[in-house]
């Protein structure tokens, strides 16, 4: 009883040594019954005491691990994010990963940011292949030793993953064999030497920035860390066509850029790289000689759009139908991006000419009911969606539930024996989609689906997700005379430009 709690742990020790040393001895007929049942029942509250699930926890925050055994996505209990070393966290999310926080959108940032873009994922046994035009490259560690420095090789160089670290083949002169340099575990970045500023070259295309080889669970990854206006060309120039007209191009190059600030926000500290170059994020093409999208990024140099002092999370597609979506709950469930700005906003104004008279404006399509089951079930199955995943062949398709614009926002399924499941049309499209047939696929969810003859026979408007930016619908207003700055009051309303950085 008179215990003092400091001392608890090292008296269930020593009374623990007691009792073994007891229990050989063969002395219990020594002890009195009462006695033994004291020292027992001592001993298992004790016990349960230094076995306690909650000992007093560190002060120090949590971490994550940068080894590529352990990386997982970012689960804090509390809104406040676990802290992380920028840029660190594998890519292999699992098919339905944890929650991540949601962040808020950023203020804008008052200097040129610089953004990571995943160009390629590899598997761990393929070799990568970087060359120059000046020959010579710098291979960086990302932890240098006094033993492992920054090594200049001559171009090209192949990488390979050589147990948890790095082999690299350097071509050397003529007639002299290669070289070759190995790294420990660790991302490796390579660039131009100072001296040169021309793009690296990987896959017969050039690529501005560093790049760094990063290992992850299975892959590896491929990622470009690129000033911001030295990214947004390769994005534009891939985003429109050659032909369109300049005001299109600069209205896309600040809504780029603006997407790009608000991603660049949202993933640092979570994962090695801020967007794909692609679909998921933003199209990229690397380096390029289209003189419009260089024009339009000089020109609008630092612009952003703001919205109560926040970037704004500027999405875009190819064409709206004259119907925009939302982008809460169609791109994203993150509760800062529900602003008017990426909402259905004027959508009197957009209904009565936007992309009606372009070659996107209306779509029809027929998809065998058999692909529409299978699909539905193998992206059911991808996402934990078993009334998905065990769907019987569908007897009808309905829109059930339309946005302030009147653009589909949920579909029901009804099925042979009278079940029913309701999914949310952008979920629909991508289900559709995952199959990367061209030929039958739906362009928006903006469709009315009527079964005939064992086909869906789809009947839509717009091509894309519809939130933001209608890019055949920049175009008109351009080609009519329309500035870039009424092109996005018109797509971003409650909107502002402002100038981030010079």
């Amino acid at each position: 009883d008179q215990l003092q709690p400091a001392n608890l742990s090292r008296f269930c020790q020593f009374l623990l040594r007691i009792i073994c040393m007891q229990l050989l001895k063969n002395i219990r007929r020594m002890l009195r019954p009462c006695t033994l049942l004291a020292t027992a029942s001592s001993f298992i509250f004790l016990s349960s005491c230094a076995n306690d699930p909650s000992p007093v926890r560190s002060s120090q925050p949590a971490r994550l691990s940068a080894s590529p055994a352990q990386l997982a996505v970012e689960t804090p209990q509390s809104p406040t994010p676990i802290p992380s070393p920028a840029k660190t966290l594998a890519a292999d999310l699992p098919i339905t990963p944890k929650p991540i926080p949601p962040k808020p959108l950023p203020i804008p940032p008052t200097t040129e940011p610089e953004v990571a873009i995943r160009i390629e994922t590899l598997a761990l046994n393929q070799v990568v292949i970087i060359n120059h035009a000046a020959g010579r490259l710098q291979i960086s560690p990302e932890h240098p030793s006094a033993n492992e420095q920054n090594w200049t090789a001559n171009a090209p160089i192949e990488i390979r993953v050589q147990g948890d670290g790095w082999r690299v083949t350097s071509a050397n002169k003529t007639g002299t064999p290669s070289v070759t340099h190995e790294f420990p575990a660790g991302e490796l970045t390579i660039q131009s030497l100072n001296s040169d500023t021309r793009p690296i070259q990987w896959n017969q295309k050039e690529w501005p920035g560093k790049l760094r080889v990063v290992r992850t669970l299975n892959n590896m990854d491929l990622v470009m860390d690129v000033k911001m206006d030295s990214y947004l060309p390769g994005v534009i120039a891939k985003e429109l066509y050659p032909s369109w007209c300049d005001a299109a191009y600069h209205a896309q190059a600040i809504a780029a850029r603006s997407f790009a600030v608000v991603e660049e926000a949202r993933w640092e500290g979570r994962r090695h790289y801020d967007m794909v170059a692609g679909q998921q994020s933003q199209a990229w093409i690397g380096a390029t000689e289209n003189r419009k999208a260089l024009s339009a990024v000089r020109d609008t140099r630092g612009q952003v759009l703001a919205h109560d002092g926040l970037v704004v999370p500027a999405y875009y597609s190819s064409a709206c139908g004259g119907r925009p979506a939302n982008a809460l709950g169609v791109l994203t469930d993150n509760p800062f991006h529900n602003i008017d700005c990426v909402s259905t906003g004027n959508v009197s104004a957009r209904r009565t000419s936007c992309c009606e008279t372009t070659s996107v404006a209306t779509w029809k399509a027929s998809i065998a009911l058999t692909k529409v089951q299978t699909r539905l079930q193998a992206w059911g199955s991808a996402n934990g969606r078993t009334d998905l995943a065990s769907l019987q062949l569908p007897t009808s398709i309905e829109v059930v539930d339309k946005n302030a614009a009147g653009r589909p926002e949920q579909f029901r399924i009804q099925t042979r024996k009278g079940g029913s499941v309701l999914i949310e049309s952008e979920d629909f499209r991508r289900a559709i989609n995952a199959a990367g047939d061209s030929k039958s696929s739906m362009r928006s969810c903006d469709c009315s689906i009527r079964i005939a003859r064992g086909n869906a026979e789809f009947s839509g408007r717009g091509f894309g997700h519809g939130v933001g930016l209608c890019q055949h619908g920049a175009q008109e207003m351009g080609r009519k005379g329309s500035t870039y700055q009424e092109i996005l009051a018109r797509y971003y309303p409650q909107s502002m430009i402002v100038q981030a950085w010079k």
